[in-house]
């Protein structure tokens, strides 16, 4: 499976090839930058990996980057064994370049020294929460940049889809509460409060540019995909190689009234870029429509349960949002 995976990945034309991977390490060194320059100097607990960094510094002194560089790596072996190379490779080049990126950027002395003075120990409140909003604003925008090439900065995301898969948690939800866990742990090694509290606003402007720089509000994603001979491939391809089930939908052509079969799939907005690209490398003749979902419930989404009648109008809610 991992042999025919690479072969696949040769097998894509060449530009698509430099321009996906090109994004995913400029994305992996933009979300180095951030980490280095502001995150771990300021000492903002964001969660996620560079929060481990942190904690492991405050508890037993070790270097923050090398905890994230040992962190993402573990990891990395860790979603092997229990996810398969289908997810996994799509880590491999994030998992090298941002941990390595991050130690080299933390040992210039330009960044050793003086970001240390400007947002370490020492600074104002003003200053480090400048700090937080530029380190989540580079890692919103290094984490997005990895999305489109097709890419994932693994790393905590792992356990989240870990813990999906075997015990069927949901995604969304179990991503909060690590992150929140790691924040929490931070705060009791730490004490300070308001460190704590900057961190989670960076994290907040983070989630607002990776929202913005993407492609949309929605974490799901609903695609409707038709081509005229080849729906059977796009329709393998999904299943087999986004892990993604769909449905086959019997549609007429308004004009010349030819019949065609229209595959729709619910998909994770992570898959963005492999579900576009995959779908041009097998027709690039195919009409393609995708549309943000509001909610998807049960498959590999959120778990389908009973709610409370009249709980809540759901456009009515994304409506006053937008207001």
């Amino acid at each position: 499976m991992a042999k025919q995976r690479i072969k696949d990945i040769f097998k894509e034309d060449w530009r698509t090839l430099l321009k996906n991977y090109s994004l995913i390490v400029v994305g992996s060194i933009l979300l180095a930058f951030g980490t280095g320059v502001f995150l771990l100097p300021a000492t903002l607990n964001t969660g996620g990996l560079s929060g481990v960094g942190i904690i492991g510094e405050g508890l037993f002194g070790f270097n923050a980057d090398l905890v994230v560089l040992v962190m993402t790596w573990a990891f990395f072996f860790i979603s092997l064994l229990f996810l398969g190379w289908r997810f996994t490779i799509k880590s491999l080049v994030s998992s090298f370049v941002y941990p390595l990126a991050l130690i080299l950027l933390m040992r210039l002395p330009a960044i050793a020294t003086e970001t240390v003075k400007l947002f370490g120990e020492g600074a104002d409140v003003a200053t480090k929460l400048i700090a937080g909003v530029f380190g989540g604003v580079f890692n919103g925008v290094g984490v997005a940049l990895t999305f489109r090439g097709g890419g994932s900065t693994g790393g905590v995301d792992i356990l989240v889809v870990i813990l999906n898969k075997y015990l069927r948690l949901s995604y969304s939800v179990m991503s909060f509460v690590i992150d929140g866990l790691i924040i929490a742990v931070g705060l009791f090694v730490l004490k300070d409060v308001v460190l704590s509290l900057i961190g989670i606003l960076s994290a907040f402007v983070f989630a607002i540019i990776l929202e913005f720089v993407f492609v949309g509000k929605k974490h799901a994603m609903t695609a409707s995909i038709i081509s005229r001979e080849k729906s059977a491939e796009i329709n393998d391809f999904i299943q087999n190689e986004i892990g993604q089930g769909t449905t086959l939908v019997p549609v007429l052509g308004g004009y010349q009234k030819d019949e065609y079969m229209m595959v729709v799939v619910h998909f994770d907005r992570s898959n963005y870029a492999r579900l576009i690209n995959g779908i041009a490398k097998i027709d690039k003749k195919a009409f393609v429509s995708i549309e943000g979902s509001t909610v998807v419930l049960g498959g590999n989404f959120e778990s389908l349960n009973p709610v409370k009648e009249g709980l809540v109008n759901i456009k009515k809610k994304d409506e006053k949002d937008k207001a």
